[in-house]
C-alpha cells in the first residue's frame, strides 16, 4: 500500500508543478481551440498541435519569453482575453473597424479568404456561376453561412445549415451537398489530408487575420509584433503556414510581406512608425 501512495503523491507533485509553470507570471497566455484544424489540434499525447501551437514556440524564441496555449473553445476567446485571463489571441482573429475600436491588432500575417471543398470526383469550380442550383453545407453562426445565403437568390443556391464544421463536411462526403465552405487554411489542410475531398472554387474576401491584444497592452503588442515580423523575414512563418495548409503562401500575401508600423493601415491603432525589429 506505501507504494502506492508514494506514487501517488509523486504523481501528484509531479502534476502540480507543471501547473504551476503553466500559470508562471513569467509566462505569457493564449487561448487555442482543439477544433480548430489547421491552427491548434488534439495530438495522440494528448497535447495540441498546429500552425498556432508553432507559431507560439517560434514567437517565444524570438522575445525570450515562453507563451503557453490554454486549450478550450473559441467562444471564451474574446471574452478571457478582456478579462485579463489572457495575454493575446494567437489564433487568427479577423480584423474588423468594430474590433479594432475594441482591441489592438499586430501586422496582419493571414489571409482571409473563403475556399469551397468538393468530392474527390466533382468537376472542378473556377467560378461561382458553376454553383447555380448546388447545395452548399455550412457551419451555423458563421461567416460562411452569411456569405452562401448572400448569394442563394443569385446563385439559385440551397443553402443547408449544420451545427459544426465536421457535419458540413460530412454532408459533402456522403452527397446530400454539393459543397462545403470553410477558411482558405482549415480547407486547404482538409483538402490536403482527406482523401475523400479537395479544394475548389476560391471566394477573395480582402479581408485579413492578425494577433490581437487588449487596448491597454501597447507594450506587448509592439514585443509581439516586431517578432513576428522577424518570422516573415527569416522564412519561418512562410515554412509554417506550408508546413500545416500544405500551399506555398503568395509572395504577395500577410503570411510573407512585411509592413510598415505597427498594427493594420486603415484600421484604428495602426502605428505607422515604430521601432525596428532586432531579430534572434
Amino acid at each position: 500500500m506505501r507504494p502506492c501512495l508514494k506514487l501517488s503523491a509523486t504523481l501528484l507533485a509531479t502534476l502540480l508543478a507543471s501547473s504551476l509553470a503553466q500559470a508562471s507570471p513569467d509566462n505569457l497566455l493564449s487561448p487555442a481551440d482543439s477544433s480548430l484544424p489547421p491552427f491548434s489540434m488534439s495530438d495522440l499525447g494528448g497535447g495540441l498541435k498546429g500552425l498556432t501551437i508553432d507559431l507560439a514556440a517560434e514567437l517565444s524564441k524570438q522575445i525570450g519569453q515562453k507563451i503557453s496555449i490554454d486549450s478550450g473553445q473559441w467562444s471564451a476567446a474574446l471574452p478571457g482575453l478582456n478579462s485579463g485571463k489572457y495575454d493575446l489571441l494567437l489564433s487568427p482573429v479577423n480584423v474588423t473597424p468594430e474590433r479594432a475600436a475594441m482591441l489592438l491588432f499586430s501586422e496582419p500575417y493571414l489571409e482571409n479568404d473563403f475556399l469551397f471543398l468538393t468530392k474527390k470526383d466533382a468537376p472542378a469550380v473556377t467560378d461561382p456561376a458553376q454553383l447555380k442550383g448546388k447545395t452548399i453545407a455550412v457551419n451555423k453562426g458563421s461567416s460562411f453561412e452569411a456569405w452562401a445565403k448572400s448569394k442563394a437568390d443569385e446563385l439559385q443556391l440551397k443553402v443547408d445549415v449544420y451545427g459544426s464544421g465536421a457535419d458540413a463536411i460530412q454532408a459533402v462526403q456522403s452527397g446530400r451537398a454539393f459543397a462545403t465552405l470553410s477558411s482558405l487554411q482549415t480547407a486547404s489542410w482538409i483538402g490536403a489530408n482527406n482523401p475523400m475531398l479537395k479544394t475548389s472554387y476560391r471566394v477573395r474576401t480582402g479581408n485579413v487575420a492578425a494577433i490581437a491584444f487588449r487596448k491597454d497592452n501597447a507594450e506587448l503588442q509592439l514585443k509581439i509584433s516586431n517578432a513576428l515580423k522577424c518570422l516573415k523575414k527569416n522564412g519561418v512563418l512562410p515554412a509554417l503556414y506550408e508546413k500545416w495548409t500544405g500551399v506555398k503562401p503568395d509572395a504577395s500575401s500577410p503570411t510573407v510581406v512585411v509592413y510598415e508600423g505597427i498594427g493594420v493601415k486603415g484600421f484604428e491603432g495602426y502605428q505607422p512608425d515604430a521601432p525596428k525589429p532586432v531579430c534572434k
